[in-house]
């Protein structure tokens, strides 16, 4: 009966992974060669040319990104790979319980002689396999766009395996935050909404805290002043023991909200869907 729950959950995900990834390949692609137009000397001019409090939000020194790999380290943390990844987050987590009770499909798949929490941790699976492969689908658009096209020196695609790991373990975090919040819902849309409203805030903690010196404190209440993709890209002395620090903090939190969803949704009544 969990290879019908496994078929199910890939069945509900594959197109949403399939355009997601293919979107994310593409746009990184694109990247490497919009980036790649850009001369290193006209680039540094529009570095020197930003304000004075940009570089706290960067997190990275202005010199690190004057390079091609600074350029290509921006891809990372672009909006468009993070709504991307936020998207996936958003649209797994809330529909692995919330989604099915507002669709009534819930007591169907109760009614299966499976464990309860079964039924949340098999889509859970299926949406950090997917989350893997979103960050590998934007490794691969940066390494293919470096082989394509010519950036003047060399850049190897290696130095950019410690950003995609780093962009997996938040997608995996923030899928287990939005998890959580579904096991105690029963409308999806609301579910993205408390989610959507909790990564805005969290995100504007992190800027709090990096622009003002005297709350730098601020930023234990954000989970992303973990996601560092650029910083563990740049800076390669120290990038062994940060990745650990944030990956293994992002994905620690992430397993923690999955098992607390795991015991509501283990312990709560299922309402009939409106």
């Amino acid at each position: 009966m969990n290879w019908a729950l496994w078929r199910k959950a890939a069945a509900d995900v594959w197109w949403h992974l399939a355009i997601s990834a293919a979107l994310l390949l593409l746009f990184s692609w694109l990247f490497v060669w919009l980036m790649g137009l850009f001369q290193l000397g006209a680039w540094n001019t529009l570095l020197k040319l930003l304000p004075g409090f940009t570089q706290p939000m960067m997190g990275v020194p202005m010199a690190a990104l004057a390079t091609r790999t600074g350029q290509l380290s921006i891809l990372y943390v672009h909006v468009v790979t993070v709504l991307i990844s936020v998207g996936w987050a958003l649209g797994r987590g809330s529909d692995s319980i919330s989604g099915e009770i507002g669709r009534g499909t819930m007591d169907l798949l109760l009614a299966l002689p499976v464990w309860r929490v079964t039924v949340m941790v098999i889509p859970a699976l299926v949406a950090t396999i997917g989350a893997a492969v979103l960050a590998a689908s934007v490794w691969l658009g940066t390494a293919l766009g470096i082989l394509c096209f010519d950036l003047g020196e060399a850049v190897p695609p290696g130095r950019f395996f410690p950003g995609a790991a780093n962009l997996f373990a938040m997608i995996f975090c923030f899928t287990g935050v939005t998890t959580l919040i579904s096991s105690w819902g029963r409308d999806r849309w609301r579910t993205v909404l408390w989610s959507g409203g909790f990564f805005v805030l969290s995100m504007v903690v992190k800027m709090v805290a990096r622009m003002w010196p005297a709350g730098r404190w601020l930023e234990y209440f954000s989970f992303l002043s973990l996601f560092q993709p650029q910083e563990l890209i740049l800076m390669p002395d120290a990038t062994a023991h940060a990745a650990l620090r944030y990956n293994a903090a992002l994905l620690a939190l992430g397993l923690l909200c999955y098992v607390a969803a795991g015991v509501v949704f283990w312990r709560r009544d299922i309402p009939a869907a409106r």
